[in-house]
């Protein structure tokens, strides 16, 4: 009898190092990572520079794939119907959320497993150099005195809509509005043609515009200043604490993933974050600073964010 349970505890042992020794050597081939906008945005650039580490770090490539339709919500279906085997991963940010409260998708943060964030990236309140407003809260109380004077360009889905939405709230009826279907540099080219007076853009797709001055920023919607515009006040400090809309991108696994892919993922995301070069050029190539969350710190962040947007929904029915 002892010397069958000393067998057994030997077959045990075996198994057990053999799992330990299939989990040490994640990952084993590419890792395909799907990116929900077009190739050449803020996501994707920022995906493609990551997997340019991936492959420093591991040996193996990662393939960035662009699945672009309804502001992220058909990328979220295909990567939550994947097998998570974790070698199929989303790119995603905030939009999910504005996707899941009004109605485009029903898939929010919680239907996948979350991995890590990995950068953020500031949204900014602009205005042409020529108008008269030094920061956001002076174009608010501006538009407030003269309702229907100014232009505001918002977006028609995604956070540059969720952002409109949030001043809205705060000073209603104040802006005539023009919607734009594409991105930041539409609403940035009409800013500049004096089409419209203000809009709003992310650091990565208006940084061009911000660092020659054509552009003249009004608030970084984030918790705390951008590093790489130290000199602009975020919303918050100037009296407007829900209007904080970062592009904080996130890597989301299939549900059940098992926790050792997620953690050995996580393991080589930190420590390309803490690259110095790969921090360069994500300053260099999309405005973006590291911001590394994983575990019950990143749940904590984005059920932080999804309340933020259902009180925002909720205070947009109040006024309906």
């Amino acid at each position: 009898m002892v010397r069958k349970l000393a067998c057994f505890f030997v077959l045990v042992s075996f198994f057990a190092i053999g799992i330990f020794a299939q989990q040490a050597h994640y990952p084993t081939k590419p890792v395909n990572v799907v990116v929900a906008y077009s190739a050449g945005g803020a996501s994707d650039l920022t995906a493609r520079l990551i997997a340019e580490y991936w492959k420093k770090y591991t040996g193996n490539d990662m393939v960035v794939t662009n699945v672009v339709g309804a502001e992220g919500a058909i990328a979220a279906r295909q990567v939550r119907e994947s097998r998570p085997d974790g070698y199929t991963v989303l790119w995603y940010h905030e939009a999910m959320l504005g996707n899941y409260y009004l109605g485009v998708c029903n898939l929010n943060w919680y239907d996948f497993t979350p991995a890590c964030v990995a950068l953020k990236i500031s949204t900014v309140s602009v205005t042409r150099p020529d108008m008269p407003w030094n920061d956001l809260r002076e174009a608010v109380e501006d538009a407030k005195a003269n309702p229907g004077k100014y232009v505001y360009g918002l977006g028609t889905g995604g956070v540059a809509y969720w952002l409109f939405a949030g001043l809205e709230s705060v000073v209603s009826g104040a802006w005539r509005t023009v919607p734009f279907e594409g991105g930041d540099t539409q609403r940035a080219t009409a800013l500049l043609g004096g089409h419209i007076d203000i809009t709003m853009v992310s650091a990565a797709g208006g940084w061009s515009f911000l660092k020659s001055g054509q552009i003249k920023p009004l608030a970084v919607h984030d918790e705390e200043r951008n590093p790489l515009m130290p000199d602009v006040p975020t919303a918050k400090e100037l009296g407007y604490p829900d209007v904080i809309f970062q592009l904080t991108n996130t890597f989301f696994f299939p549900p059940k993933t098992p926790s050792w892919i997620v953690e050995e993922f996580n393991k080589i995301i930190i420590k390309i974050v803490e690259d110095p070069e790969f921090q360069k050029k994500a300053a260099e190539v999309a405005a973006a600073v590291p911001y590394f969350k994983a575990g019950k710190e990143l749940e904590k962040f984005w059920d932080s964010m999804d309340q933020r947007y259902k009180n925002l929904v909720e205070k947009m029915n109040e006024t309906e």
